[in-house]
């Protein structure tokens, strides 16, 4: 193989691997639907529906308006669910303990 072609066969790849690029930071913005967001999310799809259309703690929309439609996410919102969900310290399970400094009258 020559030095030209070669070098036409690095830039086809450069070029394609641009391409790749551009694609990959296109999508970052975009919506998710419900097993793409569980799946990123690492939760199972009927308990992520369940999170965001029952507790109402993920952001949502339903594109046909009707409320047995299509749900879909934005990444920003599932980054900052699971930021939050980081956050938060795991509650000790069971009922709370009485307090020991129990007055009678």
């Amino acid at each position: 193989m020559d030095i030209e072609a070669r070098l036409a066969a690095i830039e086809e790849k450069q070029n394609r691997i641009l391409a790749l690029l551009a694609n990959k930071e296109a999508t970052i913005g975009k919506t998710m639907t419900l097993k793409e967001a569980a799946g990123y999310a690492g939760y199972s799809p009927d308990h992520f529906r369940r999170l965001a259309v029952e507790q109402h703690l993920i952001p949502f929309a339903r594109p046909s308006g009707q409320q047995n439609g299509k749900i879909l996410f934005r990444k920003a919102d599932l980054d900052r669910f699971l930021g939050e969900a980081k956050d938060e310290q795991p509650k000790q399970p069971g009922r709370r303990r009485k307090s020991k400094n129990i007055r009678i009258w």
